[in-house]
């Protein structure tokens, strides 16, 4: 891909998916992701969209299980996998958020590389009103297969950049709401490596995308 490409958005849980797939699955995802952005319907297809929306509005919901036992049900509606999958999620999201924890208004937020833009639109900003007044910026990751650290810390240093526009002071965190454990950046972590990681993959994106069918 060149400056005469255009530009190509991904989003940030479907870059999370291409991180986490490895190099033998990074191609026919990549394949699978254009063929996706390029459908005009695009939109319908993000299967986890009603369950990312009930997190966020759960956090400042003054009954947060009923809130999330709504998506649930619809889901059960549905009569499809999302069931358990939405039923697994939320219990972990339940398990993991602390209760006084409430939600902080954030925006979307772009990385940028080359001609690659990763947009993050699902992040939540989360208050837990503890003694530090600690906050999180959380991307929730539902996704059937376990997250890894290694997965985990290539987003979360792309978060680290985006910080300060979105939620100023607070903690980047990566939540595996499936199995409810949460990531974050050690604080001996060579950033350094783990940067020129990213943008080492946001170069091979790039290349894979315009050899894509």
């Amino acid at each position: 891909m060149n400056s005469a490409d255009r530009t190509v958005f991904i989003g940030g849980l479907q870059w999370l998916d291409y991180v986490h797939a490895g190099p033998r699955k990074a191609m026919s995802m990549v394949a699978e992701q254009k063929r996706r952005y390029l459908d005009p319907g695009r939109y319908a297809w993000f299967a986890y969209g009603p369950l990312l929306a009930a997190f966020r509005r759960a956090l400042n919901s003054p009954d947060r299980e009923r809130e999330l036992e709504r998506v649930i049900a619809w889901a059960e509606h549905k009569g499809d996998w999302r069931a358990l999958a939405y039923r697994d999620a939320v219990d972990g999201f339940l398990r993991t958020v602390p209760k006084r924890a409430t939600g902080i208004p954030v925006s979307e937020a772009t990385w940028a590389e080359g001609n690659l833009r990763v947009v993050f639109r699902h992040m939540l900003g989360v208050r837990l009103h503890d003694r530090n007044d600690t906050r999180w910026l959380l991307l929730p990751y539902c996704k059937g297969e376990e997250l890894t650290q290694d997965s985990a810390d290539i987003v979360l240093q792309m978060m680290e950049s985006l910080v300060d526009p979105v939620l100023p002071g607070a903690t980047p965190v990566v939540l595996d709401s499936r199995r409810g454990k949460l990531f974050k950046l050690r604080a001996n972590a060579n950033r350094a490596t783990i940067d020129a990681c990213v943008r080492g993959l946001a170069v091979a994106y790039e290349r894979q995308w315009a050899l894509a069918a």
